[in-house]
C-alpha cells in the first residue's frame, strides 16, 4: 500500500509539473504588437533558441507553413502577427490579421488553425490609395518598458518565463499580478470627446484640430464595470489571476466598418459589444494598447472621412468613449510610438497645413487627451516614417527618416528646441537619390548583457533602416555583403565620440528586394527580401521571399532560408516570438523558420 500510495504521489507530481510547464507553452519573449513594443524597436532583447551562436551552426530551417484563404487588397494582405504564450493548456499562439476582415489565430508549434474569424461588413472597391478592408495588425497590451525573457541557467531554453513590466524599467509588478479598481482613468458615460485641441497658453495651443468622433453605441449588460475589471476587455468579474481577466486573454482587432473587437484568444469570439471606433474604411496604421487605452492613426483620407489623425479609446469604461486630434495639414506617416514617460509620438508627412494644422512634423501628444505637449517641424525636411524610440545614456531619443533620404534624432524631452526647429541630429542623406526608406524602415538594438528590462548603458546602439534602391554613393561601411542595387539592410551605429550624438555606417546587408523592416532577435538580425516588384495587389508579382540573418554586431552573414518559400512576402507581415521567426506571403501561406521543438 505505501508502495502504491508513493507512486500515485510520484505520478501526480509529475502530471501536475507537466501541466505548469505546458501552462507557459513555448516560453520567451512574445510579440505583443506592430514591432513588438511600444516605442516601435523591432527588438526581441533576450531569447532562449536564437543567438549568434545557435545560428552559426545547423538546425534553424523551415518548421512549418499553412495556407489561410484571405484575399489581397492592393497591397495589403496578411499582418504581423501578436502572440500570446500558452493561451490553453498547449498552445502558444499568434493572431494574425488578414486584409478581407479575416482574424486568423495559428498554434505556433504546428500551424493548426486554432479559429478563425471573418467580419461580415461590404468592402468598397480597393483602390491603391484607399484600400479598404483591414488595413492594420491586430494588438494585445504592452506596457512602457519592454518585456524581457531570461533563460534558466540550465534545461531547456523553453524552460525561462515571460515576465512584462509596468513603468520604468525595474519598477513596478507583473502585468498578471495587477488589479482592477474604481478610478483607474475610465471617462464617465456621454463624456465629451476631446479633438485635440492644447489649453490657452500652452505650446502649440493654436495648432490643435477637431473631427467629429462617431457615437459610441450603447451600453450593454454584459460590458465589465471599471470596479470589477482586471485586464481592459475582461468580462464582468473576470480577475486578473483566471480567465480573460490575465493578459493573455484577449486580443483587439478592428474590422473595416471602424468597429473595435475584444476577441477571446481561446476561441475568438467577441467577448464585449463591438464598439464604434473608427469612420467606416478608413486606413488606419497598427493599433496599439498602453494601459488602459488603444491608439492608432488614419491617413490618406479614405472612407468616410477625409481626416488624418490620431484616434484613441477607453478600453476600460462600459461606454468606450473616443478621443481624435487631427493633423489640419499632412497625413500621418506610420504607426504611434510611446515614450517610457508616456508620451505619444506621431510622424506628420507633406502636405498643406491650414491655420493651426501640421505638415512635415514629429508630434508629442498627451497620451489621454491627445492635447500637442511639443513639436517639430523643419523647412524642407518631409518624413516619411513612423517614429522609433530609444535610450542613448540619459537621453531618449525619437528616430525617424526623411525623403531626402537623412535621419533625424531628436529630444523627446525637447523635439525641436525652443523655436521647434532644431534636430538632436540629423545625417548626411545615406540613401541615393532615387532610392527611398520603407515606411516603417527603421529599428534599433543595443550590444550588451541585458539586466531586468534594461540594456547595458555601455553596449553599441544600433539603427537598422531598410531601403529599396541603392545607398548613398559616400556611405563606406566597414562591412558590407556585397553590392546593394535594389534595396537592403543598413545598420548605422550611434556614436557620441565626437561630443555630440551622431550616427556613422557600421554594416550592409547582402542586396534585397523591396525588405521589410528587418527584426532583431538577442543579436541576431533578421532581414526579409520580400520579392515584391512593386507596391500591387497582384500575388504573381516577384520573386519568392528569402529570409536572412546576421550577426548584429559585425553584419556576418549567418544563415538564409534559399528557397525555402515559393512566392513573394508582405513587408508588413514579419514577426518573431518564441524562438520562431514568421512571414507571411502573398498567397496566404505562414511560413515559420526556427528549431526543431518536441511538439512536432
Amino acid at each position: 500500500m505505501d508502495i502504491r500510495r508513493s507512486l500515485a504521489v510520484t505520478l501526480a507530481c509529475v502530471l501536475a509539473g507537466a501541466i505548469a510547464w505546458a501552462q507557459v507553452g513555448r516560453g520567451g519573449a512574445e510579440w505583443l504588437t506592430a514591432s513588438g513594443d511600444a516605442q516601435r524597436t523591432s527588438w526581441i532583447r533576450v531569447d532562449g533558441a536564437i543567438s549568434v551562436d545557435t545560428l552559426s551552426k545547423p538546425g534553424f530551417e523551415l518548421q512549418w507553413k499553412t495556407k489561410v484563404d484571405n484575399q489581397v487588397r492592393q497591397a495589403n494582405g496578411l499582418f504581423q502577427g501578436v502572440t500570446a504564450n500558452g493561451v490553453t493548456l498547449f498552445v502558444p499562439m499568434s493572431v494574425v490579421a488578414g486584409s478581407s476582415n479575416n482574424i486568423y489565430a495559428f498554434d505556433n508549434d504546428t500551424g493548426y488553425v486554432v479559429w478563425q474569424r471573418h467580419f461580415d461588413v461590404n468592402l468598397p472597391t480597393a483602390t491603391a490609395a484607399c484600400p479598404g478592408g483591414i488595413t492594420a495588425a491586430a494588438t494585445r497590451i504592452v506596457t512602457l518598458a519592454p518585456p524581457v525573457f531570461t533563460p534558466r541557467a540550465s534545461g531547456p531554453p523553453r524552460g525561462g518565463g515571460y515576465r512584462s513590466l509596468l513603468g520604468e524599467p525595474g519598477e513596478g509588478v507583473p502585468v498578471e499580478s495587477r488589479t482592477g479598481g474604481p478610478g483607474r482613468g475610465a471617462a464617465a458615460p456621454g463624456a465629451a470627446r476631446n479633438g485635440g485641441t492644447p489649453p490657452a497658453g500652452a505650446p502649440g495651443a493654436a495648432r490643435g484640430g477637431q473631427a467629429p468622433a462617431p457615437p459610441p453605441p450603447p451600453a450593454r449588460g454584459n460590458q465589465p464595470s471599471v470596479a470589477n475589471a482586471g485586464i481592459p476587455g475582461a468580462p464582468d468579474g473576470g480577475g486578473p489571476g483566471s480567465g480573460y481577466g490575465r493578459p493573455s486573454g484577449v486580443v483587439y482587432a478592428v474590422s473595416s466598418d471602424g468597429m473595435l473587437h475584444v476577441l477571446g484568444l481561446p476561441s475568438g469570439k467577441d467577448i464585449q459589444q463591438p464598439a464604434r471606433f473608427l469612420p467606416a474604411n478608413a486606413r488606419w496604421s497598427d493599433a496599439i494598447a498602453v494601459g488602459t487605452m488603444l491608439y492608432t492613426a488614419t491617413s490618406g483620407g479614405c472612407g468616410e472621412s477625409n481626416a488624418s489623425g490620431v484616434w484613441a479609446i477607453d478600453l476600460d469604461s462600459a461606454t468606450k468613449p473616443v478621443v481624435s486630434w487631427m493633423t489640419n495639414g499632412g497625413s500621418v506617416v506610420g504607426n504611434v510610438a510611446f515614450t517610457s514617460k508616456g508620451s505619444l509620438i506621431v510622424a506628420v508627412g507633406a502636405g498643406q497645413a491650414s491655420a493651426g494644422g501640421y505638415a512635415n512634423a514629429i508630434v508629442a501628444l498627451d497620451p489621454k487627451t491627445l492635447q500637442v505637449r511639443d513639436w517639430f517641424t523643419q523647412r524642407g525636411t518631409e518624413f516619411v516614417t513612423g517614429p522609433t524610440i530609444f535610450r542613448y545614456k540619459d537621453t531618449e531619443v525619437a528616430a525617424a527618416a526623411t525623403k531626402d533620404g537623412r535621419v533625424l534624432l531628436l529630444d523627446t524631452s525637447m523635439l525641436g528646441g525652443g523655436d521647434h526647429t532644431v534636430p538632436l541630429y540629423a545625417s548626411r542623406p545615406v540613401l541615393a537619390a532615387n532610392a527611398r526608406f520603407a515606411t516603417e524602415a527603421l529599428s534599433t538594438w543595443q550590444e550588451g548583457a541585458i539586466t531586468a528590462a534594461a540594456p547595458d548603458p555601455s553596449g553599441t546602439r544600433w539603427l537598422l533602416a531598410s531601403i529599396a534602391g541603392r545607398p548613398a554613393t559616400d556611405l563606406r561601411a566597414p562591412a558590407a555583403n556585397g553590392a546593394i542595387t535594389t534595396g537592403g539592410v543598413l545598420a548605422l551605429k550611434v556614436d557620441d565620440s565626437t561630443g555630440a550624438i551622431a550616427v556613422e555606417p557600421g554594416w550592409t546587408s547582402t542586396n534585397l528586394t523591396s525588405p521589410a523592416t528587418p527584426i532583431i532577435v538577442n543579436g541576431v538580425v533578421f532581414a526579409l527580401s520580400t520579392g515584391r516588384a512593386a507596391q500591387t495587389g497582384a500575388t504573381a508579382a516577384g520573386r519568392p521571399a528569402v529570409l536572412y540573418a546576421y550577426d548584429g554586431s559585425n553584419g556576418k552573414a549567418l544563415w538564409n532560408s534559399q528557397r525555402a518559400m515559393t512566392s513573394p512576402a508582405f513587408e508588413r507581415s514579419f514577426w518573431s516570438a518564441m524562438g520562431q521567426v514568421y512571414v507571411g506571403a502573398t498567397d496566404g501561406t505562414i511560413y515559420t523558420f526556427g528549431f526543431l521543438d518536441e511538439r512536432r
